[in-house]
């Protein structure tokens, strides 16, 4: 699914709610008009389909003003502003989006192409010039650095046209220590599609056999490409070897043992015993000796030059190489499968995430990203442009000298739908998203412009879902009001019910005939015995205590380390509820006494009707809830003016 992939959010904060046109407002609530269209869903989902207590219009009008009250106080509190509130709108804001927003549409040739490109195999070396810098790993490289690495690199190439040796060449201009230093120096090795950089492959797929191609820039500086040959790629193959380290500076003696030890374990493999077992004993590779030396399926492209060539000079399934050497070490590898190039469509996923990956999601996206320019509007002011290239020709984009340099510039870059886009806010971004330099800088800006534009249109898409589908901004007003009205209620009603000890007290006082009782309880504590002795010395040393302190007494007098001589349980018993307690107070029936506790007593009284709200908390929380919502309500009609428009509810089915 398309995605804004950056955080654009240090110039684009809001988010856009756009008007419907064509919606008379039904209802004005504390100013603000409400739409029939929004009055019209919410009510048809309230009766539609099987619902049962379907209600009138008239009936729904006076709920939807009540509700839209709630929203208005929230909002009047501040409750829509609070960090915790736009962080949940805007996530379920964005989730919501992708369901309602089209793939952007990719440039179709480029990924065909690249598939293609993966059919094919190319052998190619290559001298590279390098940029001033890129030696010691600095690229922050302006166009005037590049020139006499320009000026090197086509000398180069003007001698390697006119015949010279290609491989003596990249021996004695190369910057590219290490191809430079390979047997045939320069050489690159044999690679399918999307194995190379971008520019390098580009050159190297339409470079004609045995010919050099045209020179390449990429952010090491520039290549020459020859292109030694082409053929079909194998595809990929799934298999296991057994490594035995041996480093590139053994001596003769320690390489002669490696290679005796090797030389051995092929041997063993050869005469038919199991090359997992093996290399689950010999492998000096942890990564996958325990899988027995599977390495999994990979292509061409994927390992080191010596191996690659070894594995996939295998023909047949279970063919085992000869021990060859490569820089870790000697190793023997065993074919397990093979299997050709999967098809296209079967691939393209993986095509396109690599292209995205690789810094291409514009060029992927550009047929899509067109189309939105088209659908949103977009304008583009090149001498804003030259501007800002023009100071990156000096200096480099992610310096404190480039942005002061412009960061107070407000001329308009571009103009997407309504908003406009200007230097000062680029530079911004710029700011907020500074990226390591590994490029040009002029390339580095339009990389970052070509983004920038990209997301714009893709947030501006983002915030036309409410004008281009009504259902989408019914059921973001849904949740707004949603999230509001339960802040709200639980701030006005809900936690002070459930807090307010004081106000519950009172309330049951005032209403003590509401939670009347249709049999007795008992209130206190069944106090299990160790035997009839201990109860009723029990008894006697708490007989003058109240109960909350004869308990914690008994808690603290009768029990010795690990071993207690008394259990007690606090509750609101009626008959039923407790075999003590109805054997006790309500004289009904004999409970049977545990093991370790054969006897008992209880502490408390039987009440006919509740005396403390505390006794039937749960249902007074629930009363007391309703009263103040109903209070609160009342305010709020008080509070705040609503009008509402009869002309318009008549047209209401």
């Amino acid at each position: 699914m398309k995605k804004c992939f950056l955080p654009l959010l240090l110039w684009m904060t809001s988010i856009l709610i756009l008007a419907q046109t064509n919606d008379p407002v039904v209802m004005k609530v504390n100013g603000k008009d409400i739409g029939k269209l929004e009055f019209e869903y919410f009510y048809y989902k309230y009766n539609e389909g099987d619902v049962v207590d379907k209600i009138t219009l008239d009936e729904y009008v006076g709920m939807f003003k009540n509700l839209k009250l709630r929203v208005a106080e929230a909002e009047a509190q501040g409750l829509d502003t609070t960090a915790t509130f736009l962080r949940e709108f805007s996530e379920y804001r964005a989730q919501l989006a992708q369901s309602y927003l089209k793939e952007l549409a990719i440039n179709e040739n480029l990924v065909r192409k690249e598939y293609d490109r993966m059919k094919e195999l190319v052998e190619v070396s290559h001298i590279l010039v390098a940029f001033p810098g890129t030696k010691d790993n600095v690229f922050n490289t302006l166009p005037a650095d590049t020139l006499e690495a320009y000026k090197k690199a086509v000398q180069i190439r003007n001698r390697a046209l006119k015949g010279e040796n290609f491989e003596k060449l990249a021996k004695e201009f190369s910057d590219d220590t290490r191809s430079k230093e390979n047997a045939r120096a320069g050489y690159l090795g044999c690679f399918p599609g999307l194995t190379l950089n971008i520019a390098l492959e580009e050159a190297a797929f339409t470079t004609p056999i045995g010919q050099i191609g045209r020179l390449v820039r990429t952010n090491y500086g520039y290549h020459i490409v020859k292109v030694h040959a082409k053929k079909e790629n194998p595809g990929q193959v799934n298999a296991a070897h057994i490594l035995i380290m041996c480093p590139q500076d053994a001596d003769v003696v320690q390489t002669d043992d490696v290679l005796k030890k090797i030389t051995e374990v092929y041997d063993k493999a050869i005469k038919g015993e199991d090359f997992a077992k093996l290399a689950k004993e010999y492998s000096n590779d942890s990564s996958n000796a325990s899988r027995g030396g599977e390495l999994g399926w990979f292509g061409f492209g994927a390992m080191v030059k010596e191996f690659q060539d070894a594995v996939f000079d295998l023909k047949e399934k279970g063919a085992i190489s000869k021990p060859f050497r490569t820089e870790f070490g000697y190793h023997i590898v065993k074919l397990l499968d093979k299997k050709p190039l999967e098809p296209f469509e079967e691939k393209r996923q993986e095509i396109e995430k690599k292209l995205e990956s690789g810094g291409y999601y514009v060029t992927l996206h550009q047929p899509g990203i067109d189309n939105l320019k088209k659908e949103i509007g977009f304008t583009k002011n090149d001498a804003a442009y030259k501007t800002v290239f023009a100071a990156a020709e000096t200096v480099y984009p992610t310096t404190d000298s480039f942005y002061s340099s412009l960061e107070n510039n407000s001329t308009v870059l571009f103009k997407a739908g309504n908003e406009s886009f200007s230097i000062a806010d680029f530079i911004g971004y710029l700011k907020a998203n500074a990226r390591s330099p590994f490029t040009i800088s002029t390339d580095y800006l339009a990389d970052c412009l070509a983004i920038v534009e990209c997301s714009v249109l893709q947030m501006l898409e983002v915030q036309m879902l409410e004008s281009k589908y009504p259902e989408f901004k019914n059921l973001m007003q849904e949740y707004y009001d949603g999230i509001l009205m339960f802040e709200v209620a639980n701030r006005e009603v809900w936690e002070k019910a459930s807090e307010d000890t004081e106000g519950l007290e009172n309330y049951f006082k005032k209403n003590k005939d509401r939670f009347a009782w249709e049999e007795p309880y008992f209130k206190g504590y069944v106090v299990l015995a160790k035997d009839a002795k201990t109860k009723k010395k029990m008894q006697k040393e708490i007989s003058k205590m109240d109960p909350g302190d004869a308990v914690e007494y008994l808690y603290d007098n009768y029990k010795v380390g690990e071993v207690s001589y008394v259990k007690i349980e606090k509750g609101l018993y009626k008959k039923g509820d407790n075999a003590f307690v109805d054997e006790s107070a309500f004289k009904s029936g004999k409970a049977e006494r545990p093991a370790e506790f054969q006897d008992f007593f209880l502490i408390g009284k039987v009440l006919n009707a509740p005396e403390s709200y505390s006794d039937v908390r749960g249902l007074v929380v629930t009363s007391y809830q309703d009263y103040l919502e109903a209070e609160w309500q009342k305010k709020l009609n008080e509070k705040y003016p609503v009008v509402v428009y009869p002309e318009v509810l008549i047209t209401i089915k």
